[in-house]
């Protein structure tokens, strides 16, 4: 029962933090970059599509790197998770 009532306090604080940081977040939003892309896109990376070009062009780094930590995590995961006896 106490797993159950942590779990539920786990999820209502996450909520609220994904909430609060979605609300605040027309605060932050920078138009001259969305300017930016939109007029440099084509002529910068050569490609028709605009979404393509700012995903396998702007952010090609920021995409290897984000897979690169999930892959270590997932590792740490396993590693943590098997128990003493089994591990390498």
């Amino acid at each position: 029962m106490i797993k159950k009532i942590l779990l539920l306090l786990m999820l209502i604080t996450l909520f609220v933090c994904f909430y609060v940081s979605v609300y605040d977040i027309s605060d932050f939003i920078s138009y001259s970059s969305k300017e930016y892309f939109i007029n440099n896109a084509i002529s910068e990376t050569g490609s028709n599509n605009i979404v393509t070009a700012i995903y396998l062009d702007y952010r090609l780094f920021d995409s290897i790197f984000e897979a690169s930590i999930l892959l270590i995590v997932v590792s740490g995961i396993i590693f943590i998770s098997k128990k003493d006896d089994e591990i390498i």
